[in-house]
């Protein structure tokens, strides 16, 4: 489960309570929180500390962990000029990326196309 800029803390509690099957009240019992405090922090109401987070992450049963990484803009060019393309033009770029995936791990696995439906 990553992090990104955009997710919330609520999001992320979320993702971990839901990831471990376990209800807001269970979460709660074992963290030491109420009940409504996770709805809250869930839906973002409650902005809570970094070492709430924490507890409440351990407590689904998972170790968050931290790490720095340079910013990249490098895709964001490719990303707009996709953003004006149709969707049917989209489908279809990933249609032939998907195509052409397929052929590189078949010709990587020794697998040509002439023996692909073969027994």
């Amino acid at each position: 489960m990553y992090y990104t800029s955009g997710m919330r803390a609520g999001d992320l509690i979320y993702l971990a309570r839901a990831r471990a099957g376990m209800t807001q009240a269970e979460l709660g019992e074992r963290a030491g929180v109420a009940q409504n405090a996770v709805s809250r922090i869930e839906r973002g109401q409650i902005d809570p500390g970094f070492a709430t987070v924490v507890a409440l992450v351990r407590a689904c049963g998972f170790e968050p962990e931290m790490s720095f990484a340079a910013h990249d803009s490098s895709y964001v060019r490719d990303v707009r000029r996709r953003l004006t393309l149709t969707p049917r033009e989209r489908l279809d770029i990933a249609v032939d990326l998907a195509q052409a995936t397929q052929r590189a791990a078949l010709a990587g696995a020794g697998v040509s196309r002439s023996s692909e439906g073969t027994a």
